[in-house]
C-alpha cells in the first residue's frame, strides 16, 4: 500500500512538472527570443537560448520610440489609478455597508450596473465629455474618468460585510467618527486584502490599451501598450524586436507580484487576524 502511494505520488509530481514546463517555456522563449538575432528567430527546429546574444532589438526599441518615457508612463499612471480606486473604493464600500441614508441601495445597484456595462457603451460618451473640457491628449483626460471603479467599491463592499463591526465600535464610543473607524481600524486590518485589490487594479490599468490610445496621441505620452504597437507597424513583423517589447511589457506586472506575494499568498492576511 505504502509503495503504490509513493508511486502515485511521483506519477502526479512527474505530471505536474510537465505541466509547469508547458506554462513555463513560452514566457522564457519570449524573454530569450528578445536577445536572439533575427534570423535565429525563424531556425527550425526552435532553439530556447540563443546561440548569439545580442541587445540590438532592446535598443532599436529605445530609437524608435521613446519606449523608456512609455515605459514610465505607464507605470505611474496605473500606480496612481489603482491607488485612487482603491482609496475612493474603500471610502464608497465602507458608507455603503455602515451609513444609512436614503438611495443607498439605489446607487450600490448603480455601481454593480457599471460592472456589467461593455466599455465600448461608454467610450464615446466618455471622450466627448473629455473633448469638451478640453483634456483630450493630457494626463488628466487619461486620469480623471478612470479615478474610481464600480468593481473596486462591490469587492471592497463584499470585504466589508464580513469585517466584525465590533471592532470599530471601541472607536465610535470614544467619539470617534466613521472616517475615523475606516482610518485607524478598517484598513490597517484589511492590508491583505487591499494588497489583492490593488495588484488586480494595476494589471488592468497597465494592460490597458483602447482608452490611452483614444485620448493620448503625442509620442512623449503614450503608454507603454500602445507604443508596442506603433513599433510593430513602424517594423512590421520582426519577432525578436516584438519579443523583447513583450518582455518590458511583462517585467512589472512579475516585480509587483513579488513584492506582494506574501499577501497573494497568505489567507490569513485577508482577515487581518492571525491565530
Amino acid at each position: 500500500m505504502r509503495r503504490r502511494r509513493l508511486l502515485l505520488q511521483a506519477v502526479l509530481v512527474l505530471l505536474l512538472s510537465a505541466l509547469g514546463v508547458l506554462v513555463v517555456y513560452p514566457f522564457l522563449w519570449m524573454v530569450f527570443t528578445g536577445f536572439k538575432p533575427v534570423a535565429e528567430a525563424y531556425t527550425w527546429p526552435p532553439r530556447l537560448l540563443p546561440e548569439r546574444w545580442t541587445l540590438e532589438h532592446y535598443r532599436a526599441l529605445w530609437e524608435a520610440l521613446p519606449v523608456g518615457r512609455a515605459l514610465w508612463n505607464s507605470l505611474w499612471t496605473s500606480a496612481l489609478l489603482a491607488t485612487a480606486n482603491l482609496f475612493l473604493g474603500a471610502l464608497a464600500a465602507y458608507a455603503f455597508t455602515r451609513l444609512s441614508f436614503q438611495g443607498r441601495e439605489l446607487l450600490f445597484g448603480a455601481h454593480v450596473l457599471s460592472m456589467l456595462l461593455p466599455w465600448q457603451i461608454t467610450l464615446i460618451p466618455t471622450f466627448l465629455l473629455v473633448r469638451a473640457l478640453g483634456l483630450v491628449d493630457t494626463f488628466w483626460g487619461y486620469i480623471l474618468p478612470s479615478l474610481s471603479s464600480g468593481y473596486a467599491v462591490y469587492v471592497l463592499g463584499q470585504y466589508l460585510k464580513t469585517f466584525p463591526r465590533s471592532l470599530e465600535e471601541s472607536v465610535l464610543v470614544d467619539g470617534g467618527t466613521h472616517l475615523t473607524a475606516l482610518l485607524r481600524v478598517v484598513l490597517p486590518l484589511s492590508q491583505g486584502a487591499l494588497a489583492v485589490l490593488w495588484v488586480l487594479l494595476f494589471l488592468g490599468y497597465w494592460q490597458g490599451f483602447i482608452w490611452p490610445s483614444v485620448v493620448l496621441s503625442s509620442p512623449e505620452r503614450m503608454v507603454l501598450p500602445v507604443a508596442l504597437l506603433a513599433v510593430q507597424n513602424h517594423y512590421a513583423v520582426n519577432v525578436p524586436l516584438l519579443m523583447a517589447g513583450t518582455t518590458l511589457m511583462a517585467l512589472p506586472p512579475v516585480l509587483v507580484y513579488l513584492a506582494f506575494q506574501r499577501a497573494l499568498r497568505n489567507p490569513e492576511l485577508f482577515s487581518g487576524f492571525k491565530g
